[in-house]
């Protein structure tokens, strides 16, 4: 049995398939709120979890009336009626093809098309996208729209008078979801997952994280993706907690404090921006420094002498503008600064990072909230083994696993499938990375990115990045090997500055902001770091970005886009 910091693993009430548990909390819980979605700015419309059980049921009904084994494609918002479709689809013993909504009409229908969907249930935004694909029904769900001929209600009150008897078992090995992947450079392949790949994932994940009943999340997050769907759907369904959608990026301070959210599932994009807002809010206060000097030194010796939850008291009042409940943040989906983590938890704020693919359903290791090792990924799952496959000097090589959670395979694309699954169940993740004395997993970067210096050592674009992005002038960047035939292959970097800050420097020198300023601030940045640096590890040149680097939709940079998107071309890099 694995030893594990930070103490026993938690106990786990068994789960028998997803409408049994779905079923069980409902029982339970009948008139507390299950979901909460936007209505008009600070205000939220809800359901209740027997309201949601009856909804859940009847449209359950209803789809089987059309189909023995429905396939139901669902592209929409965040809401309750996204939630109510994926759970029904499931409860019918179907299954269930999440699309991401910010797809180009033609990757929507292509989706449709390659996952065998027969129905496609969608905001009415889409209504030209799936109307007219050959052989598939299509369901409008929440409100507006021009032309909406069947609505999901339809569905639901078909289903409410209904005689069709439900399933009473499952097959939980199964597919019951085919979710295909954002796909950062090149085309998404669908990842074919049962319910006990999702049904392990959770209880794994709740053996290493305290979940309470009364947590609320915030789901920030598209729920189509796999990391959200999983952690900030269905674990806290499961666990009888409410879920407050959030109106949007923009607003999520404000339906922090409106809905005293006590969780909250994220990317690093948005917990580095929200960082940065607390320490500039922090410096431009009237003796702010000091008192945050202070106030961690103080609240250091405090623990250090067993005092608790001291940081969140001495610093109440950051505490209270994010609502006063915050308990865990959860980062994932891509690697955050350490030092992020670091500046977070020196407030009283409990982030912990995790590490994951679609393809394994999708969490593999995590840090636990009384055991967290920023840098570190986590630890690995109960149930999961983690090799590190042809390891360096160093201990980084390619991470494989093998658990309950890893993938049925890629739907109808055996190839593909065999190329990262081995017979007996080892997935190649296709990262790289290392493992410490105690267990964590530290990430290095994609294998694919990898960029192989003139020495022959490995260089990872991430952590480059990741030193990169810390200066103030810096907004983002993405690292890149491009190959010359004297050189080898160089190092560069396409840049983004932090504008608003030259803007600012600008202005109070009494002048406009020129494209000499980015030049000379990113040249700056860019120096300081290959002054750092090991001479193989050093950047040779740099592109500036006029848009910020294009993105998926749970914020990871499209590599190629970004290249395609400066006009990369050797005139428009500047040398350090």
């Amino acid at each position: 049995m694995r030893t594990y910091p930070g103490g026993p693993l938690l106990q786990v009430p068994p789960i028998e398939n997803l409408p049994w548990a779905i079923e069980q909390v409902c029982r339970r819980f009948p008139d507390k709120t299950a979901i909460l979605e936007p209505a008009e700015p600070g205000h939220f419309r809800s359901v209740t979890y027997s309201q949601l059980r009856n909804n859940v049921e009847w449209m359950a009904r209803g789809l089987l009336e059309l189909s023995p084994k429905p396939i139901v494609a669902v592209a929409g918002d965040n809401s309750i009626q996204w939630c109510t479709t994926y759970l029904a689809v499931i409860r019918a013993g179907g299954i269930i093809v999440p699309i991401d909504r910010e797809l180009p009409p033609a990757d929507m229908r292509t989706i449709v098309h390659y996952s065998g969907a027969s129905m496609a249930v969608h905001d009415p935004r889409f209504m030209d996208v799936f109307s007219n694909i050959r052989g598939v029904t299509n369901y409008a769900m929440n409100m507006g729209g021009k032309n909406v001929h069947r609505h999901i209600l339809d569905l639901i009150r078909a289903g409410r008078s209904s005689g069709t008897a439900l399933p009473d078992s499952y097959d939980v090995n199964a597919p019951a979801a085919i979710c295909y992947t954002s796909g950062t450079t090149g085309m998404a392949k669908g990842v074919v997952l049962s319910q006990e790949n999702l049904i392990s994932d959770l209880r794994q994940v709740m053996a290493l994280i305290t979940i309470f009943k009364d947590d609320i999340f915030l789901s920030v997050l598209p729920v189509h993706h796999s990391y959200e769907c999983t952690c900030g759907f269905l674990l806290p369904m499961v666990s009888g907690c409410t879920i407050a959608i959030a109106h949007g990026l923009r607003y999520v301070v404000e339906d922090l404090v409106a809905t005293k959210a006590t969780v909250v599932i994220g990317v690093p994009l948005l917990w580095e921006k929200m960082y940065g807002r607390i320490m500039t809010n922090i410096k431009n206060a009237h003796g702010g420094s000091l008192k945050y000097r202070v106030g961690t030194t103080l609240s250091g010796i405090g623990e250090f002498f067993g005092a608790k939850n001291l940081r969140k008291k001495v610093f109440h009042q950051v505490h209270e503008k994010f609502g006063g409940g915050l308990r865990l943040f959860v980062s994932g989906g891509a690697g955050i600064d350490p030092e992020v983590i670091r500046g977070f938890r020196r407030l009283g704020f409990k982030i912990l990072e995790g590490y994951g693919l679609t393809e394994t359903s999708p969490i593999v290791t995590v840090n636990r909230d009384n055991a967290c090792r920023p840098g570190s990924v986590g630890l690995v799952l109960p149930e999961c083994t983690v090799r590190i496959e042809d390891p360096d000097e160093n201990g980084i090589g390619e991470i494989i696993v093998k658990g309950p959670n890893v993938m049925l395979g890629y739907h109808n694309n055996p190839g593909a499938t065999a190329e990262v699954l081995t017979p007996d169940g080892w997935f190649h993740t296709g990262d790289y990375g290392r493992m410490d004395d105690d267990g964590y997993l530290y990430i290095t970067g994609r294998k694919k990115n990898v960029i192989i210096a003139k020495n022959g050592k490995n260089v990872y674009p991430e952590e480059i990045e990741t030193v990169l992005n810390r200066d103030a002038h810096v907004n983002e960047s993405m690292v890149f090997g491009k190959q010359d035939e004297q050189r080898g292959e160089e190092i560069w970097a396409v840049v983004v500055p932090n504008r608003d800050l030259l803007i600012e420097e600008a202005e109070k020198n009494g002048r406009k902001i020129t494209p000499a300023d980015e030049v000379s601030a990113v040249r700056n940045a860019v120096r300081k770091f290959n002054d750092d640096a090991p001479l193989f590890k050093r950047i040779a040149g740099f592109i500036i970005s006029e848009e910020d680097l294009p993105k998926t939709t749970t914020k990871k940079v499209k590599r190629n886009e970004a290249l395609k998107a400066v006009g990369y071309a050797p005139s428009s890099v500047y040398r350090p």
